[in-house]
């Protein structure tokens, strides 16, 4: 499971730092109108990121679900840790994403084996610490 995420993690970043399509994606995402100004079809570009993302979500789930085992309830204990990583590793940031995930993984099952009783302050804390000290986040765009 970890090797296919790194393996998916270098492919999409690879992708849009390497190649046409992902300067297209860049310019979709931080400016759609300049974007369609210089012939970048954008709806196109969303739609595919859009599948993507649902194509890349549904197969975590199949490769996910083998290993952490899927039941009703599992969606709101896996948000507030999407929530941390995003905004942890800031917005728009392949490897902020990644590093934040690393650090709200570490801080919440440090957390939940040394202080169980205050196992959310772990998950919370240091997110209330990056956007108090760099509001985007570690790796943000500003």
């Amino acid at each position: 499971m970890i090797a296919m995420a790194a393996a998916i993690g270098l492919a999409l970043w690879l992708v849009m730092e390497k190649t046409r399509m992902g300067a297209a994606v860049r310019a979709t995402v931080d400016d759609a109108q300049m974007a369609r100004g210089v012939g970048i079809d954008t709806s196109r570009i969303s739609m595919f990121i859009f599948a993507l993302g649902a194509f890349l979500a549904a197969l975590g789930g199949v490769i996910g679900g083998a290993f952490l085992g899927i039941y009703p309830g599992l969606d709101f204990e896996m948000l507030p840790i999407a929530f941390a990583v995003v905004i942890i590793g800031g917005m728009g940031s392949l490897g902020g994403a990644a590093i934040g995930a690393l650090l709200v993984g570490l801080a919440d099952n440090f957390g939940k084996a040394l202080f169980p009783e205050v196992s959310y302050f772990t998950l919370y804390a240091p997110m209330a610490l990056i956007l108090a000290v760099k509001p985007t986040g570690l790796f943000g765009r500003e």
